[in-house]
């Protein structure tokens, strides 16, 4: 073989080898650096405080007749801690807290017209999806579904039934690590099948209240929170 042809052949075999041994080291230098940044920017915590309003649905004592009942309006508290697996995207488990008063339409068995402190706490996982807002730096709106349970607890009794949920609101990001979030959610809670026996006595002698079987107790959230990045 001729020297000159030779020599280009290993020429050419040297730049490919140095090609190849470069392309190497960039995606050895570019997969850390994503690794990073998803480690920095993967977790959120949002302590939140709110407003719950709604929920109605038929109850009956031991004695006839059926009356309705209402949970009065109440300011709610809790936080949410979840992970984005994309920027735009992010799953969450939330516990919410609420405590009202539960109001009859008319008095009800020993009951009363009103019974005294109502307990809610639900524990949902979230699951939301954000849009950038291009007008203004920073600003993102979203939807957000949600499934999870609801206790109801009154004195020493109560019960928990599945609930689920969808909101939409706002996210102003003030920094790639902190956020204020803005939140607007419908929360319907699944009574069926009926509640027996609940709040015996809570009130008056040997009152009970029974939650008949419906579609679901509607209930509206609005609550406002710091967003922590890490």
């Amino acid at each position: 073989m001729p020297s000159g042809v030779l020599h280009g052949a290993r020429s050419k075999g040297r730049a490919a080898c140095l090609t190849l041994h470069l392309s190497l080291a960039v995606l050895a230098l570019a997969t850390p650096a994503r690794a990073q940044y998803v480690e920095i920017n993967s977790f959120e915590v949002t302590p939140f405080v709110g407003l719950r309003f709604g929920g109605t649905f038929d109850v009956r004592g031991d004695q006839p007749p059926q009356a309705q009942a209402s949970w009065k309006d109440a300011s709610s508290y809790g936080v949410a801690a979840g992970v984005r697996f994309d920027e735009l995207s992010l799953i969450e488990f939330r516990w919410t807290r609420s405590v009202s008063t539960l109001r009859f339409d008319a008095p009800l068995g020993g009951v009363g017209a009103a019974l005294g402190d109502v307990t809610l706490n639900q524990f949902h996982g979230d699951f939301t999806r954000e849009w950038d807002i291009t007008e203004v730096k920073g600003l993102r709106t979203f939807l957000t579904g949600s499934v999870g349970a609801t206790r109801v607890a009154a004195a020493h009794d109560g019960f928990t039934r599945f609930s689920f949920g969808f909101g939409t609101g706002l996210k102003q990001f003030l920094g790639s690590h902190f956020a204020i979030k803005a939140e607007a959610k419908w929360l319907p809670i699944l009574i069926a099948p009926e509640v027996s026996s609940w709040a015996c006595g809570v009130v008056g002698a040997g009152g009970c209240i029974v939650v008949l079987t419906g579609p679901s107790v509607q209930q509206f959230e609005l609550s406002i929170g710091p967003v922590v990045r890490f």
